[in-house]
């Protein structure tokens, strides 16, 4: 079979064919791999015969996937090492088809994950009537009445840096989510073993029948969200240090900040989110990430972003301005989720997912600097801030986030070094994220006709509207422009940073080899690879 796939050039379909046979020879186990097996199917990667085939993918993803069972085998650990030190390097330093076959396989290496049974309360019986000042008082909190910080009453605790908190559902919001966010708390916090990373965890507050109350007598103030019914609305209590709800790029200049302090608080959250997928555990949603949001009604996705799948991203921007990360660690445990032992290619996609809030986030930083600066000037323009960003800050904390949640996912270095296409990648970053072409959103007649009267002016009120004001449109009579971004990427077509998409590749195939080859190697498998 070497012979033959090595002698002369194939066609495209004889060659899928014979990779294939080698592929099942090896998985079936009759006859171990030879030096000679690894060096003929790095020469295939090599290959540029056939990359401008559309069935490319598929070639060079079983050719992958022949190293990968190479690199898997027990036969000759030697072998082994060798097929790694083949098929990382090209996964990492190939681009197109042939880079996203290698990197999404690279990405289903097989590594000891097993995340934990969680134990949901299902719909039972209704939460317990608790008085605002019965339930502060509990939680050791003053008379003060507090404030709200989005849909949470925030009360300071007496001579303490810690506040009590009380986490109210929406209006038709199904409370539980706060439930499970409690029992997360609950279980995080009797499982320091995950962590080397310190972050603070907030103290839920049990109830008789779990956590969830109905909290009586909510103080009336402005600043209470809309969304939220007082009189009936399901919350969970927990306390909490007051660094809880400080954002790491906040947008007002008096909040802003340093660098460093920045730069630490993105290393910090990019290694806990590695520890928890270590421990079986993803956050689905460090910043919330749409291809369109407007659409999330009528999509089968939700309009929720599929990076792999390289679309436009909705809304860059607003969706980085309050991340679910802060000086005191990760937050907003709603959006844990436990991978069981079933990992395989979830895992790879929820890593890419996490790198990508984590890279936004830093973007926004910069942009924060001017934050009424967004948009389109008098004449029609995008604006142009580039000047806003700093290369060498911007690419050092892509590279601090790289390198910190693969230490946090793999405890070792990564013997990738991609110094070179964070550089790249920064370069193409910088000039996406700081001109604002990309301003269009249609708001198509399908939507409009799932939204009242009220909420349709309501949207639109928000929104640059190039035809004239909100008003002046009626409801479900045509599609409607207009002006919501800035988005990465034009309203349905591809993300307008293709660089990003391919360093997620890069970067989160990396970060499941790192913790195989720990786990096979020791980590060692002959050197760093650029």
């Amino acid at each position: 079979m070497e012979r033959r796939l090595s002698v002369g050039p194939l066609d495209f379909s004889e060659l899928f064919v014979r990779v294939g046979q080698l592929k099942s020879l090896l998985d079936g186990g009759s006859m171990p791999a030879t030096g000679r097996t690894v060096a003929v199917l790095a020469g295939l990667l090599d290959s540029d015969r056939h990359t401008g085939q559309t069935q490319a993918y598929h070639l060079f993803r079983s050719i992958a996937g022949t190293l990968v069972t190479i690199g898997c085998s027990r036969y000759d650990p030697g072998v082994s090492r060798q097929a790694l030190q083949v098929l990382l390097p090209a996964a990492t330093g190939s681009r197109g088809e042939r880079q996203r076959a290698l990197a999404e396989t690279v990405g289903t290496l097989p590594v000891n994950i097993k995340g934990p049974q969680m134990q949901f309360a299902t719909a039972g019986l209704p939460p317990p009537r608790r008085s605002l000042k019965s339930i502060l008082a509990q939680m050791g909190a003053g008379p003060s009445a507090g404030s709200y910080l989005g849909r949470s009453l925030v009360v300071p605790l007496a001579e303490s840096d810690e506040v009590a908190v009380i986490k109210i559902a929406r209006r038709g919001e199904d409370p539980a989510g706060l439930e499970r966010e409690a029992r997360w708390l609950d279980y995080l916090r009797k499982s320091a073993q995950l962590f080397a990373e310190s972050f603070i965890i907030p103290r839920p507050v049990p109830m008789k029948n779990g956590y969830l109350l109905q909290p009586l007598n909510l103080p009336v103030s402005s600043s209470r969200p809309r969304d939220i019914d007082p009189g009936t609305a399901a919350a969970i209590a927990f306390t909490v240090h007051r660094d809880y709800f400080v954002y790491p790029n906040d947008h007002r200049p008096e909040a802003r900040l340093s660098y460093e302090h920045f730069r630490q608080i993105m290393r910090r959250a990019a290694v806990l989110f590695g520890e928890l997928a270590a421990g079986g555990i993803v956050h689905t949603a460090p910043i919330p990430l749409f291809h369109n949001r407007v659409q999330r009604q009528r999509r089968d996705d939700g309009g929720l972003y599929e990076w792999d799948r390289a679309g436009r991203l909705d809304r860059w921007l607003q969706s980085s301005r309050f991340p679910n990360f802060g000086p005191t660690g990760i937050r907003d445990f709603e959006h844990l989720t436990s991978l069981g032992t079933r990992v395989g290619h979830q895992l790879y996609r929820h890593i890419g997912n996490q790198l990508l809030s984590l890279v936004l986030v830093a973007g926004s930083y910069f942009r924060h600097k001017a934050p009424e600066s967004v948009g389109l000037d008098k004449h029609g323009d995008p604006l142009d801030v580039r000047y806003l960003f700093d290369r060498a800050q911007f690419s050092g904390l892509v590279q601090t986030v790289f390198t910190a949640y693969h230490t946090g996912f793999s405890e070792g270095e990564p013997v990738v070094d991609m110094q070179a296409e964070i550089e790249a990648l920064v370069t193409a970053l910088i000039n996406q994220m700081g001109v604002d072409r990309h301003m269009r959103e249609i708001l198509r007649r399908e939507d409009q006709s799932r939204m009242t009267t009220a909420d349709f002016h309501s949207y639109l009120s928000q929104y640059s509207l190039p035809a004239g004001a909100a008003a002046e449109f009626e409801k479900g009579r045509a599609d409607i422009e207009i002006h919501s971004g800035p988005h990465l990427g034009e309203f349905n077509g591809p993300i307008s940073v293709p660089e990003l998409t391919a360093f997620l590749r890069s970067a989160s195939a990396v970060i499941v080899a790192g913790r195989f080859l720990e786990q096979r190697f020791g980590g060692d498998i002959g050197g760093a690879y650029g």
